[in-house]
């Protein structure tokens, strides 16, 4: 049986381990190169003591373009997989009208499903954990700098991007399994994935966020991640031109943001509510593979 699932799914892992081949080659020269920058930036700074706080600027001052693509395409990974991937997993034994010869053969529809659920999430997994792995080490030296609980790259580093690749590929093969065709299993794929990061990142997160008070002048603590800020009293503070002016007539921020601190707290829960839906669907996908007839 597993050399048949490795000859149904040879394609797509090839596909999938040169998709994440292409990223390595595109980022490990660059990673390379900022790694060499940081530590002659480092050692330039403990031997002449000159250009310590520019660190950062020195190593980063050029990437951040270059960062924001490398970060846009580990997370479109998971989306990809599961629409390449999951979403004709099921249909395509349908569209070809090969589903009761897969199926009265001496491998059941129990086994077939559990088998393919089962090797899928599990590549994707490890698919996710590796792109996970490739970003954080790209950006190792700015974890050394400022630390690696920065929520700034939340969605790429941790284990939240191995929860968000196994529920894509889950939520395609069950949008499969439920209409039993590939397009409208990739459209529903290609819908609902976005929809559910984008509802978690908007209304859940701030869940975990803290409000307080500060000065006008200061903003939220180093390495948290801002949700908003508004300048609040302060008797004719309206008329200031600066902050320092606001500050001086009583004005204070009102300030929303996620500590460091809850960045793992965050990462566990968010990973465990994705997987705890990738196992929703999964059971799904058995059902509707083992109950519904053609």
């Amino acid at each position: 049986m597993t050399f048949l699932i490795w000859r149904l799914h040879r394609v797509h892992a090839i596909v999938s381990a040169v998709v994440i081949a292409a990223v390595a080659a595109l980022i490990v020269p660059s990673g390379i190169a900022i790694a060499n920058s940081y530590h002659h930036a480092v050692l330039n700074c403990s031997v002449n003591h000159a250009g310590c706080g520019g660190i950062a600027s020195t190593v980063f001052g050029h990437n951040s373009d270059f960062t924001s693509l490398v970060q846009d395409l580990v997370m479109a990974f998971p989306l990809v997989l599961g629409i390449l991937w999951g979403a004709p997993l099921v249909p395509r034994e349908f569209e070809a009208n090969t589903e009761d010869f897969v199926w009265t053969q001496a491998v059941t529809r129990r086994r077939w499903v559990l088998t393919n659920l089962l090797w899928a999430l599990l590549v994707a997994a490890v698919w996710g954990g590796a792109l996970a792995a490739l970003f954080t080490w790209w950006r190792g030296p700015d974890n050394a700098l400022d630390g690696p609980v920065r929520f700034i790259y939340f969605d790429v580093q941790g284990v939240a991007p191995i929860a968000y690749t196994v529920f894509a590929m889950a939520l395609g093969i069950a949008a499969g399994a439920l209409f039993r065709r590939v397009v409208p299993a990739i459209t529903i794929t290609l819908v609902v994935f976005p929809a559910v990061r984008i509802v978690t990142a908007l209304y859940f997160r701030p869940l975990f966020a803290v409000t307080k008070n500060v000065s006008a002048l200061a903003g939220a603590p180093p390495l948290s991640y801002s949700l908003g800020q508004d300048i609040l009293g302060g008797s004719n503070a309206a008329a200031c031109q600066t902050l320092r002016c606001v500050a001086a007539h009583g004005a204070y921020n009102h300030i929303t943001y996620l500590p460091a601190s809850r960045f793992w707290p965050v990462q566990g829960v968010e990973s465990g509510i994705f997987l705890a839906l990738a196992l929703a669907l999964s059971v799904f996908t058995y059902w509707s593979v083992t109950t519904r007839e053609a």
